[in-house]
């Protein structure tokens, strides 16, 4: 293994030097400030002797001279290292032996890596040896006693070149020099966030970033140019960059641009990869593999057409017209107004950018000279700025420190890429002395580009900590423009030896992004933002500073283009270490011409091609080998794709990355390579993988993500005991881990998308160092382990989308540490255990789509919870101890049973959280139109009514909704009941019509959750054509009552949508391949409600509406359908897992349901059926459905027995009957369903008697009989129910008394009965002694218990369990209870006169003595009935007309009109002068 390395170089040739000897004896030792010299002396003088000594006493000739070679090389390089120093300090003042001195350092260097070389083999021949047996490896490449007998001389050649450096250092008079010393290393803290660069980067840029801004968003109609290019231009460092990035990421900048794409450039001009940067920016599931020029040309041509774009050229040196005329060709097709800012060192390349026909013809060029930014540098007082926010905190004192840092910032030449590196190492070392070498150190680095910038840069370098500049160096091994993620970036530092571990790594990338020496990809950054703080991040750095590391990595890395013969000849170089094969095609014999010492090797740019068996022979020494840059490697044989066999002998590779590669499997002697730490095979086409991998004792790191066809890993996967990190994402077939699971430094475990894992094995919480687990998406999981909760480090568990997960484990609130639980779109989890409210650590809970929990418990408000989402769940009631968790910032609940959503806004008001902001459109009375005030609203949610009263089209646009991306949840309500004949005309007229109305209104593009009501137009506006852009955040959708629209846009487009709401929308006849738009697939979508979409007739659920198409709603997990009688899915329905039919005959016709192909965790488990006359022919499809846990026939008429196809529910747990009145008698048949636990009967008046064939259903837990009037006995065989637990009787009250055989019921724990007065009286009197024996018997309660509830609420939709009963808009549900509110409050007016406001208890009182009125006698289906809202319109306009008498009509409409308008209201109802503003919200409220 690879020592530490500790070296300050700052050039090449001095570099720090990685040694590896500590490992050999199986300890690492941390490398100190006396650099190399100590280290080779201590691990070799004091520890490896004695192993070398076992090699001495077996080679008898060379014993006595191995160890005079070994005492040698110790005392040699502790010389030699004493004064390497003082060569640093020669070369850096550029002495007259400069070029000597480097070449001495160069050789210095050299032969450290050799040292580490042999040492290394030496060790990973000692382990190959203790993992094959001897025999095997006498007839192996790697025989040992060859290796023995070449090791020693080995040795005694290095001794000769050790010997022969230190005696040209004597010849340079290099002597022992003292080592710099360093501050303090305690108490670090390094900058790490973007945001902090951004801030330093753009000090003294001002005016220029103002200036960006204005030409970015002055929108002109009549501007000469359709596309502006808005340059910026600058030297390398000046922060060109920076100043683009800050404008970049505005909010204003993601509202006012429908696609923003960044695209970092560089020298290397590749309009390919310019194209499809911005596609993938725009359409990220596009598919861009072997796309030709032209091709990418007619995606971007479709994609930007009639779309505002943002894109963002950076670091463009090409000066070729041509190649920049086909640039603006390729990005002419946006929309007038669109942007493009191209950041250059050369105004050259503007003035290229203004000739051509696209320019001369102003369709796309820059904008006039006056406007284009023109970057200088910064002044001394603004780079010292610079450098303060980097070295100084708010409350530091700078007195004794300010002279000698503006003297500091003088060195920095105005660069601020300069002043934030030097402040990082500033603020390492805050002593005067140290500040002052900084002052005084000057650098020298010859004729060169950019040469006093570097210079500058190097400066910092050679202050930069020891530990981190070797891991800085390595980043000259890939090329400029690089991006890469920085979890992998860490792993090939650790495999070079540069650092130890995972946390060491992430100090070295927040302190080099301290100094922007690594940044945050642009484009990584625009695409999402990491959830958490230390999730990998993708990394890039700057041309300059890569430049910078180039320098000082010198030789030791290159370059080899296959293509080009003369780098190949140059290729042999004795000091190369780091090696890029770039445009390989199948030239086998560019292997030979790589360095045989190269530690890493990276192929990069060389797709589809075979690499020959005997790549790597040469090259023994790799430690990285990246491959993932070559798309297909292995033998020619077509069937079995393997890794070249030479990879096997690289004894020292620690870090292999095969991802994307077609293999098959592993080589069988995959074993040998025992020094291996990170394998990465993603996304690769492995079938198996071999035992021979659990060999690998040294693997911390291992990817297997995206390998759909791997279905298990190997039985002895638990020897892997270093295992930190397994990704197993999206392994779709894995079917079941090891059953020994013993994995005890596995930190990080990924396995979301393994759809067939059933279990996780019963030993998985020995997993005791788990911090990070993600099951999403593991659709077969039920049950999780009782060792589970023994995982008490894990901090963040992903649980979301397991559809078949019913329990947590009663212990689960052990999990003490966890911060983060997911539990999204759980549909069959019943409950939460109590002691989850244990789980003090707990910060964001997330409880959204669980359509299975109706309760939460009672001490949840125990919890710590910083974000709580229950959103589109079936939650009841909420418990009272939420409203005092004070320490909840965000509570999101978008929809939900009504009663919850009114109880959430309670709690918002009570914690002081953000609520709904409600903003209703009128005239005010200075002739202004309302709609303008929202102009300065900012808040989190915003229904906007009474939009048919805006009569100007601009006052719609002063809203700037697209620059609110506060905004989450957003409602628009039409209301075209009380619209005045001059709306009507000017709508007629187009004016002001809901599409030009809505075309105005774009919301931001974080926007969740989304609602219209009342639209009135035909179509919809041009955005919303695109609504995927424009809203790709949205999670939720409802379109209600849109009487004149006749098609929708592609909704299916939407990547995040997960609830969809569609009522009331009677011209929509078909939804075909158009909802759906191109590549849209409602993978995510898991609700679906549909109701009085009268004429809908067809819903395609393929692109064809056949069968021979992808299926576009594959994981639905409810279906809800009312009103909706022609509806006919074609070729057959989604996949849900509920279902839930009114009144929508058709819904199941169709030659197949395609349920045959479906995992089990997604066949249909829930069914209710209302309103439904099935002819016989119909009731047979439901044979498709054998899999059904819970059923419900309610008021089918006509139904006089039960139909045969339900025996056919083998898995029945739960059968309610309500309503069928035409039901006379019931099917022996039902003995057969000994599953059924639940039995509910109700309201079914013509059933006389229960079949004796009921007695065989021992599984029977719960029995409710409810307003079964024809029933007039309980038979005998009740007693046969040995598992009953439950028993309700209400209204039955023919049923006199119980049969005797209820005393054998012992199970019996509670009886309910009510309504049957006989049957009460004599199980009070003289039979009490058949119900003695039960536990709990209730007599005639007030209320019926919450069984019965919960039977109306399965009655009426099922969707009050399963979040069904809210299947209405919220929103549009609690306007229609504000306007009731209003009716009564003009009664509460006139009762109280003047004074209402002032008695808020008493109108308080009243309002729910009105409230509780209403709902009793309309019950909860009050709002879901719509004959019954309109009578209560009907009776509401009746009191109104009734209080103000002929003109109440007239007043009514302007009162609803002029809504907002409380002072004419106030005057109405003499409650006072106007300025009672807080009185008149009240009462708005």
């Amino acid at each position: 293994m690879p020592l530490r390395t500790c070296c300050s170089s700052s050039l090449p040739s001095n570099s720090v030097f990685p040694l590896s000897l500590d490992v050999v004896v199986g300890e690492r030792r941390r490398a100190g400030m006396s650099g190399f010299g100590e280290i080779i002396a201590s691990a070799v003088g004091k520890q490896i002797a004695s192993k070398l000594g076992e090699l001495v006493t077996e080679e008898a000739t060379l014993q006595w001279r191995f160890r005079e070679d070994v005492d040698v090389m110790v005392d040699k390089m502790q010389d030699l290292e004493a004064v390497w120093r003082d060569a640093d300090d020669k070369l850096r003042r550029r002495g007259g032996d400069g070029e000597a001195v480097r070449r001495w350092l160069t050789k210095f260097k050299s032969v450290a890596y050799d040292v580490e070389d042999v040492l290394d083999d030496l060790e990973a021949t000692e382990l190959l040896k203790k993992s094959q047996p001897k025999l095997k490896l006498f007839f192996s490449w790697n025989n040992q006693i060859l290796q023995r007998v070449t090791m020693p001389h080995k040795l005694k050649n290095l001794r000769g070149e050790i010997e022969k450096i230190g005696k040209e250092g004597h010849d340079l008079n290099l002597v022992r020099n003292q080592e710099r010393a360093e501050g303090s290393r305690n108490n670090e803290t390094f900058v790490g966030s973007s945001d902090e660069g951004l801030k330093s980067g753009v000090v003294g840029r001002d005016m220029e970033k103002d200036k960006i801004i204005r030409l970015l968003l002055n929108y002109d109609a009549n501007a000469r140019e359709d596309i502006s290019i808005v340059p910026i231009v600058g030297l390398g460092g000046l922060g060109k960059s920076t100043l683009a990035e800050s404008v970049f990421v505005l909010d204003k900048m993601a509202n006012n641009f429908e696609v923003r794409a960044w695209v970092h450039v560089s020298k290397e001009f590749d309009l390919g990869k310019i194209g499809r940067a911005i596609l993938k920016s725009i359409n990220s599931s596009i598919n861009l593999d072997n796309c030709s020029l032209q091709v990418l040309q007619e995606n971007l041509k479709k994609e930007l057409a009639g779309r505002r774009y943002l894109i963002v050229l950076d670091d463009l040196w090409e000066e070729d017209g041509d190649k920049l005329e086909r640039l603006k060709q390729m990005l002419q097709h946006g929309c007038k107004g669109s942007r493009v800012i191209v950041t250059t060192r050369n105004q050259s390349v503007v003035n290229k950018m203004n000739t051509g026909v696209l320019a001369n013809q102003r369709k796309i060029c820059p904008v006039p000279n006056s406007d284009q930014i023109n970057l200088c540098v910064l002044s001394t007082d603004d780079c010292w700025e610079v450098m303060k926010q980097t070295t100084f905190g708010p409350d530091d004192d700078k007195s004794n420190l300010e002279e000698i840092g503006r003297k500091i910032a003088e060195k920095c030449g105005g660069v601020p890429l300069v002043a934030i590196a030097l402040g990082q190492v500033m603020s390492e070392v805050r002593t005067v002395e140290a500040w002052q070498k900084i002052r005084d150190t000057n650098i020298d680095l010859g004729h060169r580009d950019h040469k006093d910038t570097l210079e500058r840069l190097m400066l910092s370098y050679y202050y930069m900590k020891l530990e981190f500049k070797m891991c800085f160096a390595y980043l000259a091994a890939f090329p400029k423009g690089f991006v890469i993620g920085s979890d992998r970036l860490i792993q090939q530092w650790k495999a070079l030896g540069y650092i130890h571990g995972g946390d060491e790594g992430k100090r070295c990338i927040n302190y080099l992004m301290g100094m922007s020496f690594l940044q945050i990809s642009k484009s990584s950054a625009i695409r999402s933002s990491p959830v958490h703080a230390n999730a990998p991040r993708e990394l890039t750095m700057h041309d300059l500073v890569h430049d910078l590391a180039t320098i000082i990595l010198g030789h030791e890395c290159l370059v080899l283009n296959a293509t080009e013969p003369r780098s190949r000849k140059k290729a042999k170089r004795r000091y190369c270490r780091h090696a890029q094969l770039i445009n390989y095609q199948n030239q086998y014999k560019v292997f030979n011409d790589l360095p045989g010492n190269i530690r890493s090797l990276h192929v990069r740019h060389s797709e589809k091609q075979l690499l020959p068996q005997k790549a790597f022979s040469r090259t023994k020494y790799i430690r990285v080998l990246d491959l993932s840059g070559s798309l297909v490697v292995g033998q020619s044989t077509p069937r079995k794709k393997l890794l070249p066999s030479s990879t096997i002998q690289l004894k020292l590779l620690r870090y292999l990355d095969a991802s994307t590669l077609p293999i098959t499997s592993l080589p069988k002697s995959f074993h040998t390579l025992q020094n291996m730490e990170t394998l990465i095979l993603s996304n690769c086409s492995l079938a198996t993988l071999s035992n021979s991998i659990c060999s690998l004792s040294k693997l911390s790191y291992l990817d297997l993500a995206g390998n759909a066809r791997l279905s298990k890993l190997p039985d002895k996967f638990n020897l892997l005991r270093k295992l930190i990190f397994l990704n197993m994402s999206s392994c779709s077939k894995l079917t079941k881990l090891p059953d020994k699971f013993s994995l005890e430094c596995l930190e990080h475990l990924n396995l979301s998308g393994c759809h067939e894992l059933k279990n996780l094995p019963q030993d998985f919480g020995n997993l005791q160092n788990l911090r990070f687990l993600n099951l999403s998406d593991c659709y077969k999981i039920s049950v999780l382990p009782e060792s589970f909760c023994l995982l008490n480090h894990l901090k963040d568990l992903n649980l979301s989308d397991c559809r078949a997960l019913i329990l947590l484990p009663e212990c689960f609130g052990d999990l003490s540490e966890l911060e983060s639980l997911n539990l999204t779109s759980c549909p069959r989890l019943a409950r939460l255990p109590e002691s989850v409210c244990k789980m003090t650590n707990l910060k964001c809970l997330n409880l959204s789509y669980c359509l299975g929990i109706l309760e939460l418990p009672s001490s949840v408000g125990d919890l710590n919870l910083q974000i709580l989402d229950i959103s589109a769940g079936a939650l009841r009631h909420l418990p009272d101890s939420i409203s005092e968790m004070a320490s909840l910032t965000q509570f999101v609940v978008t929809s939900g049973h009504p009663r919850v959503f009114g109880e959430a806004q309670e709690i918002k008001k009570r914690l002081k959280l953000p609520g709904r902001t409600v903003h209703r459109v009128c005239q005010r009375p200075s002739g202004s139109n309302s709609i303008v005030e929202l102009a300065h609203v900012n808040c989190r949610e915003l229904l906007i009514g009474s939009l048919q009263c805006v009569e100007k089209l601009k006052d719609a646009e002063t809203v700037k909704l697209r620059h609110k991306s506060c905004v989450r949840q957003l409602a628009l309500h039409w209301n075209k009941r009380y619209m005045n004949a001059s709306l009507k005309r000017k709508m007629i007229a187009n004016e002001c019509s809901a599409e030009s109305i809505l075309e105005r209104l774009i919301p931001a593009r974080n926007l969740e959750q989304f609602m219209i009501q009342g639209y009135t137009s035909k179509g919809f506006p041009n955005w919303m054509s695109h609504i995927s852009s424009h809203l790709p955040s949205v999670t939720y959708l409802s379109l209600f009552d849109l009487g004149a629209c006749d098609n929708l846009p592609p909704f299916g487009q939407l990547p995040n949508l997960r609830s969809l709401y569609l009522q009331k929308i009677p011209n929509v006849t078909k939804i075909g391949k158009e909802f759906y738009g191109e590549g849209g697939t409602c993978t995510k979508l898991r609700l679906l409600q549909l109701k009085s979409m009268d004429n809908l007739v067809e819903w395609w659920t393929t692109l064809s509406g056949k069968e021979d198409g992808e299926f576009l709603i594959p994981n639905l997990h409810n279906l809800e359908l009312k009103d909706c009688p022609k509806l006919k899915f074609l070729p057959y329905p989604p996949r849900s897992m509920f279902w839930f039919l009114d009144n929508s005959n058709e819904a199941l016709v169709g030659p197949r349901l395609g349920f045959w192909e479906l995992s089990s965790s997604s066949l249909p488990c829930r069914m209710g059926i209302k309103n439904c006359l099935f002819q016989p022919g119909k009731w047979r499809r439901l044979e498709q459905f054998p899999t059904l846990e819970e059923f419900s026939l309610t008021s089918c008429l006509g139904l006089r027995a039960l139909r045969d196809v339900i025996r056919c529910f083998t898995s029945l747990k739960k059968l309610s009957l309500m309503s069928l009145e035409d039901l006379e008698i019931l099917p022996d048949w039902l003995r057969h369903l000994t599953s059924l636990q639940v039995l509910v009967i109700k309201d079914c008046r013509n059933l006389r008697i229960l079949p004796a064939s009921m007695g065989n259903l021992t599984a029977l837990r719960v029995l409710m009989l409810l307003e079964c009037k024809g029933l007039d006995t309980l038979p005998q065989w009740l007693g046969q129910l040995s598992s009953l637990r439950e028993l309700h009787i209400r209204d039955c009250p023919n049923i006199t008394c119980f049969p005797d055989s209820i005393q054998n019921l012992t199970a019996l724990e509670e009886l309910y009965l009510s309504g049957s007065s006989l049957l009460v009286r004599r199980s009070r009197r003289e039979n009490a002694y058949k119900v003695s024996h039960i536990r709990k018997v209730i007599f005639e309660p007030e209320e019926e218990p919450n069984e019965e509830q919960g039977q109306e609420e399965s009655q009426e939709a099922w969707m009050d369990r399963l979040l069904k009963i809210d299947g209405e808009n919220p929103w549009r549900r609690r306007e229609e209870r504000e306007e009731l509110e209003e009716a009564s409050m003009d009664r509460l007016s006139k009762k109280y006169g003047e004074g209402p406001s002032r008695h808020r208890e008493e109108r308080q009182e009243l309002k729910e003595s009105w409230m509780d009125r209403l709902w009793k006698k309309y019950g909860e289906g009050l709002l879901r009935h719509r004959e019954e809202r309109e009578e209560l319109e009907e009776v509401r306009m009746d009191r109104l007309l009734k209080l103000f008498g002929g003109n109440a009509r007239l007043i009514e409409e302007r009162e609803e009109l002029e809504e907002a308008s409380m002072d004419r209201l106030s005057k109405r109802y003499q409650k006072g002068p106007s300025r009672h503003r807080e009185e008149r919200e009240e009462l708005e409220v």
